[in-house]
C-alpha cells in the first residue's frame, strides 16, 4: 500500500511542474483515490492517478521531490492533468484575480542533451484579502497563505551502465488559521481587543538520489534511491481558558512545535526467468524521527500536554512473480511489513503486517478487464497529514501507521469507438487505525471543553441523557470497510467537442464506508466540457460535485455503569457545487492569455470544520514558452 501512495505523490507534484519532460510507470491500472483539502477556490476536485509499473522507473529528465507543492489557489488553464509537456528549455506562468489570489510557475533547463539534464524550478502561490463571515468580533480578519517552492533536478546517462537522478526541493508555507473565532468570550470586547488569528510557518525540505541500472531484456535490471524529508512547523499553540487568563493569554502562549525528519530507501531488483515471466523484488524502507517541544515544557493548560514520539521504523518487502499468456498478465506477490518502535509506548505497532499484491489484467483490444489486490501499512505523518489537510495541528500524538489488510478493485474499460469511451469499477477497502484528522481550527477556539455552548453547533450535546465530551486531537483512529461505485465516460470530436464525466458513489456511515478524503463524500461526480471553435481559441466548462459530506469525531459519556464510553458523531458538512469557466487564446505556438472563473454559483461551503472556503474566484495571466 505504501508503494502506491508514494508514486501517488510523486505523480501529483509531477503534473504541477508539467512543463519539464518526465514520466514515471508502475505495474497494472489500480487506481488510487487521494483527496487533498487545501484547494481555495473549486475545492475539492477529485484526482486519481494511473499507475502503471512497479518499480517506479524513472524514465524522466527532471524528478520531483516526493512532496506535493501546495495551495493552488489560482489554477491556471488546463492546469494539472491538461497541461501538455513541452520540450522548450524554459517556461512562465503568471496570474492573479480575486482576492489578490496569485500564481506564478517558472522553469528552466541549463543543460538539456540526450545524456544529460540539469534544471530549475519555481512554484509561487498566495491569498491575502479575502475576509471570512465567521462573526462580528472577526470582522477584519483576512486569510492570508503565501507557498512558496524552488526545486533542481538533473540526472546523466551513463554509457551502458545506467542513469543517475537526484532532485533538491524546498518548500515553505507562511499562513493564518483564519477560522480562528472564540466567539464564546464573554463580556463586550470590541474587534481590536480580540486576539488575532494565530500565524504559522511550515519548512518542507526533500532530497533525492536515485540510479536505474542499464536493463536488457535477458539481464538482470535493478534501481534504488535514497533521499530524506524534513518537515516541521515553526510553533504549536498551547490552548489556555481565556475565561480564566484573559483574552490576550493566546498570543504569548506558544511552543516550539513538531519537527520530522524521514529517512527513507526504495529498491527493486527483476530476474527474468523467460520471455514471458519474470521474478523480482521490492523493498520501501522508512525511518522516522522528531524533534522539537520537549515533554516538560509548562503549558497554561495542563489538559493539553503532548509527548515528543519516540523515532520509528518501517521495512516493506515484496516478493513477486510475474507472467503473461496471450493477452493475460499476472502479478502475484504479498507484501511483508516489518515495523519497530512506531505508535504510543504502551500499545505499539506489531511488528508484522502483510497484505496481497496480485494484479490480473487482460487486454482484449477494444475492452480491458483487470482485478488489483494490495494493502499494507501506511505511515501517519506530519507529512502525509499536510497532504488531506493543509490546516492540519502542527504536532503528532501518534504515529501508528494506517493498516490496510485489503484494498482492492476490478472493473472493465472499453474503447473508444468513434470517439466514446467508458469504464466501470468496484473498489474495496478494509482499514484499521485510520486517523480522524484532528480539527485543529475547533480546537483553537476551545471546543475540545465541549462546555454547553463552547461545543462546535451542529454536534450533539449528550448521549442518553449524559453531556458528551468531545476531543479534538488528532491520535484518535476509527475502522473502517467499505466499497465504492465508479464509472466514466468521454468524448473525443478532437477539436470540436471534448466531453468527460466520472462519478463513484460510496455508502458512509460511521465505520462502515470507503475512506475517500476527511470529509468521505458519498457521491462524488464531475462533467467537463472543451471546444476549440478556431485554433487559438480554447473554451472549457466543468461541473463538480461532492454530496453527502460528513467529518466524524468522538465523543465521550458517561454510561449506566458509571464507565466513559466513546460514541463516534458525524459532523455534516455542505455539499460542494463548483461551475467553472475558463478560456486561453494563443497567439502562437510559445505565448498564450488565459482566464479563469470558478465557483461561479458562489456556493459557501466549509472545506472541513471551522475551514470556509472563498466564493466566485476570477482570475487571469499569461503563459510563455521559452
Amino acid at each position: 500500500m505504501k508503494r502506491y501512495i508514494i508514486s501517488a505523490s510523486l505523480l501529483t507534484a509531477m503534473s504541477a511542474y508539467a512543463q519539464f519532460d518526465q514520466s514515471i510507470s508502475v505495474e497494472g491500472k489500480y487506481i488510487p483515490e487521494v483527496i487533498r483539502l487545501d484547494r481555495i477556490n473549486a475545492f475539492p476536485r477529485q484526482e486519481k492517478f494511473s499507475l502503471e509499473t512497479t518499480p517506479l522507473s524513472y524514465d524522466a529528465k527532471g524528478i520531483t521531490a516526493s512532496f506535493i507543492p501546495s495551495l493552488y489557489t489560482m489554477p491556471a488553464m488546463g492546469w494539472r492533468d491538461t497541461r501538455k509537456v513541452a520540450d522548450n528549455r524554459g517556461y512562465l506562468e503568471l496570474g492573479a484575480g480575486s482576492w489578490l489570489n496569485s500564481t506564478l510557475s517558472a522553469g528552466y533547463r541549463f543543460i538539456q542533451t540526450d545524456k544529460s539534464v540539469l534544471g530549475v524550478r519555481l512554484q509561487h502561490n498566495s491569498t491575502s484579502l479575502w475576509k471570512p463571515n465567521l462573526s462580528e468580533n472577526t470582522a477584519d480578519t483576512r486569510q492570508w497563505r503565501y507557498d512558496e517552492t524552488i526545486g533542481v533536478y538533473g540526472s546523466n546517462i551513463f554509457e551502458n551502465a545506467g542513469r543517475l537522478d537526484a532532485a533538491l526541493d524546498y518548500h515553505i508555507g507562511n499562513f493564518n488559521y483564519y477560522g480562528f473565532n472564540p466567539v464564546w468570550v464573554p463580556g463586550t470586547l470590541s474587534s481590536s481587543e480580540m486576539p488575532s488569528a494565530p500565524t504559522q510557518t511550515l519548512n518542507d525540505i526533500s532530497v533525492r538520489v536515485g540510479w536505474q541500472s542499464a536493463s536488457p531484456a535477458d539481464n538482470i535490471s535493478w534501481n534504488a534511491s535514497v533521499g530524506t524529508r524534513y518537515f516541521g512547523y515553526r510553533r504549536m499553540y498551547d490552548i489556555p481558558d481565556m475565561r480564566v487568563n484573559g483574552p490576550t493569554a493566546f498570543e504569548v502562549a506558544s511552543l516550539k512545535s513538531t519537527r520530522e525528519t524521514n529517512l527513507f530507501l526504495n529498491a527493486s531488483v527483476i530476474f527474468p526467468t523467460s520471455s514471458k515471466s519474470s521474478v523480482g523484488i521490492d523493498l520501501d524502507g522508512d525511518l522516522v524521527a522528531y524533534s522539537g517541544y520537549k515533554d516538560n515544557e509548562t503549558l497554561a493548560n495542563p489538559l493539553f500536554q503532548p509527548a515528543k514520539p519516540d523515532t520509528y521504523g518501517l521495512v516493506t518487502l515484496t516478493p513477486y512473480y510475474r507472467f503473461s499468456i496471450d493477452r493475460l498478465n499476472f502479478r502475484l506477490g504479498v507484501d511483508v511489513d516489518i515495523a519497530a518502535g512506531a505508535g504510543k509506548k504502551d500499545n505499539r505497532y506489531n511488528l508484522f503486517h502483510f497484505a496481497p499484491d496480485v494484479a490480473v489484467d487482460f487486454d482484449g483490444g477494444p475492452a480491458r478487464l483487470y482485478l488489483h489486490l494490495s494493502g499494507g501499512s501506511r505511515l501517519h505523518t506530519l507529512a502525509t497529514g499536510s497532504e488531506l489537510d493543509y490546516y492540519q495541528q502542527p504536532f503528532i500524538l501518534n504515529t501508528t501507521p494506517v493498516y490496510s489488510p485489503l484494498d482492492g478493485e476490478f472493473g472493465a474499460s472499453f474503447g473508444p469507438f468513434s470517439g466514446f469511451s467508458a469504464g466501470i469499477g468496484f473498489a474495496f477497502k478494509v482499514l484499521r487505525g485510520e486517523y480522524l484528522g484532528g480539527w485543529y481550527q475547533p480546537l483553537l477556539n476551545y471546543g475540545r471543553y465541549a462546555y454547553g455552548a463552547d461545543v462546535m453547533p451542529g454536534l450533539p450535546q449528550q448521549v442518553n441523557n449524559s453531556p458528551l465530551n468531545y476531543s479534538f486531537l488528532e491520535e484518535e483512529t476509527y475502522n473502517l470497510h467499505g466499497y465504492s461505485l465508479r464509472a466514466n465516460i468521454n468524448y473525443d470530436l478532437g477539436a470540436t467537442l471534448k466531453v468527460s464525466a466520472q462519478g463513484s458513489y460510496q455508502p458512509q456511515k460511521g465505520e462502515t464506508g470507503y475512506f475517500n478524503g476527511l470529509d468521505r463524500p458519498r457521491w462524488v461526480a464531475g462533467i467537463e466540457a472543451q471546444t476549440n471553435p478556431w485554433k487559438p481559441l480554447k473554451l472549457t466548462l466543468a461541473y463538480n460535485y461532492r454530496g453527502v459530506r460528513n467529518a466524524y469525531i468522538y465523543g465521550s459519556y458517561r454510561n449506566d455503569k458509571g464507565f466513559n464510553e466513546k460514541v463516534l458523531t458525524a459532523y455534516r458538512l455542505s455539499d460542494v457545487t463548483s461551475l467553472d469557466f475558463g478560456a486561453s487564446y494563443s497567439f502562437s505556438d510559445n505565448f498564450a492569455l488565459w482566464i479563469q472563473a470558478d465557483n461561479l454559483l458562489n456556493r459557501k461551503i466549509d472545506m472541513l470544520p471551522g475551514l470556509p472556503s472563498q466564493g466566485v474566484t476570477i482570475g487571469g495571466g499569461l503563459s510563455v514558452l521559452f
